[in-house]
């Protein structure tokens, strides 16, 4: 397959652009559809795409066990559990608080690569993932959203969010050991949680918006295709590179996705001092892992 010889660092970068062009995509739908149908919808999307990719490429003769259940847990872990925590830690704790937790998810991942997979990450790429984290929080922190005082007990929920992340990761580089199929992988954990998400949902009792106008299910239809590309080459990425690099080259979507919405919600979506440092960090801290290789 043609992607897997490019470099895993250009294929995470790849995956970020085409992730940040989704959510841009999905902030335009979020408000007429809602977020559980926005959802729901554009993983349905997502997964025909996946499975049809799979369906064109380089097919898999053997499926082993060990593999497919590797692919399943990070269905379950990555897609359902981190998902679901996040969305409850949105409620708990406030969007600002869970948003800048969930940005630890790259420290997660480097150090679940470091401990069982035995990468060794270099001085630059360690500098530039701390970078990148940090430039992370500037562009998600809003100050002053959330005046409430919450028990401390509840900050450990955004955290175990990104956790479940970090070990998704992990859990992929486990299911690539037995089945070296990118798209393999990514249709299996896809339609486990997309019918995860759907189980959710229905049993949430989220209600059906009202009306299904045309320009909502346009965006959502462009922002699953550029989601599903993100996932082809976010999986490429992760079988063929190392995690300690991948991983915060593809957060660099935090950025993105601001400057994307910037261009799209060029009035709504502000754009001050905090958000060009963030940026400015994020993207230095870039260049110091693709230097520090």
């Amino acid at each position: 397959m043609y992607l897997d010889s490019l470099s895993p660092n250009l294929l995470a970068l790849l995956a970020a652009i085409c992730i940040s062009v989704a959510r841009a995509m999905y902030r335009g739908a979020l408000i007429r559809l809602g977020a559980g149908v926005t959802a729901l919808t554009s993983s349905a999307i997502t997964l025909q795409f996946a499975w049809a990719f799979y369906f064109f490429s380089d097919r898999v003769k053997v499926w082993p066990l060990r593999g497919l259940a590797w692919f399943v847990l990070v269905g379950l872990i990555g897609g359902l559990a981190g998902r679901y925590l996040s969305f409850y830690a949105m409620k708990t704790v406030g969007l600002a608080s869970t948003s800048v937790l969930m940005q630890t998810s790259l420290l997660w991942s480097s150090l679940l690569a470091v401990v069982f997979l035995g990468e060794v990450p270099t001085l630059p790429i360690i500098a530039g993932s701390a970078l990148i984290m940090v430039g992370s929080i500037l562009l998600v922190y809003r100050a002053g959203e959330e005046p409430r005082s919450v028990p401390f007990f509840y900050y450990l929920i955004p955290l175990a969010a990104a956790g479940f992340q970090g070990f998704s990761h992990l859990f992929r580089k486990f299911g690539f050991a037995w089945i070296s199929s990118a798209p393999l992988g990514m249709s299996i954990s896809n339609t486990v949680a997309t019918l995860s998400l759907f189980f959710v949902l229905f049993y949430a009792n989220e209600r059906e918006p009202r009306f299904w106008e045309r320009r909502p299910l346009l965006l959502i239809s462009v922002g699953a295709v550029f989601n599903a590309a993100a996932a082809i080459f976010f999986w490429t990425a992760v079988r063929h590179g190392d995690i300690v690099e991948v991983i915060p080259i593809n957060r660099l979507s935090v950025f993105l996705a601001i400057l994307f919405s910037w261009l799209y919600f060029r009035k709504q979506e502000e754009v001050g001092f905090r958000v060009v440092l963030g940026g400015l960090l994020s993207v230095a801290g870039a260049w110091a892992i693709v230097w520090g290789k």
